[in-house]
């Protein structure tokens, strides 16, 4: 499909939840009728959307809107319950900041394995190792174990890995919660960058200036549906309005 990224169509993702207090009792009845235990709960609900070949999109709703649902089917994690997907190509993603971290490892080996948890190897990362220690302000604990940083210097570091990742499709789900406004500057550098160049992007977040700064289009999902997909501009101006009393 040239000259598109992501192709969705009719997407729906079913979880299968507890509906009450699991025991023995209702455990026994749920062999004969699982409703017992168990119902469906609808996470996505007949999306469909296009991405353009190097489109910079902003994902936003509110909790429990399907987001992160949407993000893990399109790298893979979830599979869709129902509809058609299809991808130019498979995307790297940002869930979190700590998965891929060993605290009882120094800064160093660190860069190697977070790294390797983002598909890229030794021979890549190696000669970006000051690189990254330099974005991260850690070359002073370089050989430090990772337990001994703060919460915010591990964000800042798993943050300059990824920054390293080569990938044509980038996912970061609010991968800049909490960053604090030093490191910032250096988060803004990165997606300046990335915002003029061919690569896809889809960012979620909470703060509508930083998605407004950086995305072109934008999808607002609400209660697992698509309520709103356009131009950045319109979809959140509808978004934030959506919050006045």
């Amino acid at each position: 499909m040239n000259g598109l990224s992501v192709r969705a169509r009719g997407l729906v993702k079913h979880f299968r939840v507890l509906r009450r207090q699991r025991t023995v009792l209702r455990a026994l009845r749920a062999l004969r009728d699982p409703s017992v235990l168990r119902k469906d709960l609808l996470a996505l609900d007949d999306v469909s959307f296009d991405v353009a070949a190097g489109e910079k999109v902003a994902l936003v709703g509110g909790n429990g809107s399907g987001k992160t649902t949407l993000l893990r089917i399109l790298t893979g994690i979830y599979e869709r319950t129902s509809g058609e997907l299809w991808m130019a190509a498979e995307p790297r993603p940002l869930f979190s900041h700590t998965i891929g971290l060993a605290g009882e490892l120094p800064v160093e080996n660190n860069i190697l394995l977070f790294g390797a948890m983002h598909g890229m190897d030794r021979a890549f990362l190696r000669p970006r190792v000051d690189t990254i220690l330099d974005l991260a302000g850690l070359h002073a604990l370089r050989f430090a174990l990772l337990k001994d940083l703060s919460t915010g210097q591990q964000q800042r570091l798993a943050l300059s890995i990824f920054f390293q990742a080569p990938s044509p499709f980038l996912i970061f789900d609010e991968a800049l919660t909490n960053v604090d406004q030093g490191f910032l500057r250096t988060c803004e550098r990165y997606f300046d960058e990335l915002a003029s160049s061919d690569r896809t992007v889809v960012m979620t977040g909470h703060d509508s200036r930083w998605l407004r700064r950086y995305c072109r289009t934008a999808l607002w999902l609400d209660g697992g549906r698509l309520r709103m997909h356009g131009p950045a501009d319109e979809v959140l101006d509808a978004y934030d309005r959506s919050f006045a009393p």
